[in-house]
């Protein structure tokens, strides 16, 4: 009796390790087309971008896009997300307020 469930055991085993180059390759090539997907999204929702108008302050830009990843000495605010081949720039008119403009760069 005990060898009969030994021999199931080794056939299972066998089955399991032609399987494994099987599931490698699948949980793979998921990973690469999430990645891909991930890269090439934007960096802003273009929804959220359009919601900005010149003259927002930076209180209001933040509710609409968050907060920025990056914060330059020239005040101009950079949103990158993490995985993202890409970056969105908001400048600043002199009084402080959003000038009206982003420069949106996709690589």
């Amino acid at each position: 009796m005990r060898s009969q469930q030994v021999d199931r055991l080794l056939a299972f085993g066998q089955r399991m390790k032609r399987l494994v180059p099987v599931i490698a390759v699948v949980v793979l090539v998921g990973l690469m087309v999430a990645l891909r997907a991930r890269a090439f999204s934007d960096p802003v929702p273009m929804q959220r971008l359009n919601w900005l108008r010149k003259g927002m302050g930076p209180d209001e830009v933040q509710t609409v896009l968050g907060p920025p990843t990056r914060i330059y000495d020239s005040g101009q605010w950079t949103y990158q997300r993490p995985l993202v081949f890409g970056f969105v720039n908001i400048r600043w008119q002199e009084d402080g307020t959003y000038d009206g403009d982003f420069n949106y760069e996709r690589f």
